[in-house]
């Protein structure tokens, strides 16, 4: 996925929707901005995730709001686009 974003007078970006939906970004997440050589590189910074004992069953903390079962749904349907495509042609 390729976006071109566009700097305010403010020197704010904003993410196009489809990228935030992609990366799974909520309001307030955290994002880490590298400069590489004459690169830009942002990447999430993935809160802290315990695995926690809670009676006799473990239970994954830290990812509030994170829906697995959508992410791994848009993960197919990523797979089957991109496995679809030379047959579009």
């Amino acid at each position: 996925m390729t976006a071109t974003l566009t700097l305010d007078s403010a020197g704010r970006l904003v993410l196009p929707k489809p990228v935030r939906d992609k990366m799974h970004l909520r309001t307030g997440a955290k994002l880490r901005l590298d400069v590489v050589g004459d690169r830009m590189e942002i990447t999430q910074e993935v809160p802290e995730v315990k695995i926690e004992r809670r009676g006799k069953r473990r239970v994954i903390t830290g990812w509030e709001g994170f829906d697995a079962a959508k992410a791994v749904r848009e993960m197919r349907e990523d797979q089957t686009e991109r496995l679809e495509a030379p047959f579009r042609a």
